[in-house]
């Protein structure tokens, strides 16, 4: 293990275990808008997509552990939910390495959504009251709202996690910023024509 990794698995832990301790001590004291907002999801995902598949599936069985653990909850309920989301948000990154800047509030809303939703059907799967449907779709939609909000921080303190194992070829936010100087300098040389500016003015929003 190089020096690299092993201040990334400090890192992680670090951000791992105070997100998870922030959620349960802080945010659950708090309701907005009648919503708790959920922090781990949106974390979990943000480090899937910085560091892969097999590094947010690990961050997410890891978080959903200690979220159990701690509530003394039907044990693998969280872990299994929040594995799937690091695990396909890790996949978004091998697939298709995304760096366009918001990519972390559309998968951030999408995981708080998933989460959400998916928690619901386990505790109906095992015994628990049908929630109201009214109650559910609002939960749904604001948890979607704080997902995408919350996103872009949440993601900055993933990346700092993240840095010392991607460095700055991994970092997309490097890599978004190196694309727009480029396509930045391509636009501005009067050798290229009106078409082809077009064309590349309409690449710079997207992935």
């Amino acid at each position: 293990m190089d020096a690299n990794q092993l201040s990334t698995y400090w890192r992680l832990a670090l951000v791992v275990g105070g997100g998870v301790l922030i959620q349960l001590a802080v945010i659950t004291q708090f309701r907005f808008f009648g919503v708790v907002p959920d922090i781990v999801p949106v974390l979990v995902v943000s480090i899937g997509l910085l560091g892969g598949s097999t590094t947010g599936a690990t961050t997410g069985f890891i978080a959903g552990f200690l979220i159990d653990l701690t509530l003394v909850q039907t044990m693998g309920v969280s872990s299994l939910l929040l594995t799937i989301g690091g695990y396909f948000a890790g996949r978004l990154r091998e697939l298709y390495d995304p760096v366009h800047p918001l990519t972390s509030s559309a998968v951030g809303a999408s995981a708080a959504v998933f989460f959400t939703v998916g928690f619901g059907i386990m505790q109906f799967s095992l015994g628990q009251p049908a929630p109201d449907p009214i109650a559910m779709l609002w939960q749904v939609l604001m948890s979607a709202l704080w997902g995408a909000l919350l996103a872009p921080l949440i993601f900055r303190v993933a990346r700092w996690a993240m840095l010392p194992s991607i460095g700055r070829e991994g970092d997309p936010v490097r890599r978004r910023r190196r694309a727009e100087i480029k396509s930045q300098s391509v636009l501005s040389d009067p050798t290229i024509d009106a078409r082809r500016r077009r064309k590349l003015s309409r690449r710079r929003g997207g992935f």
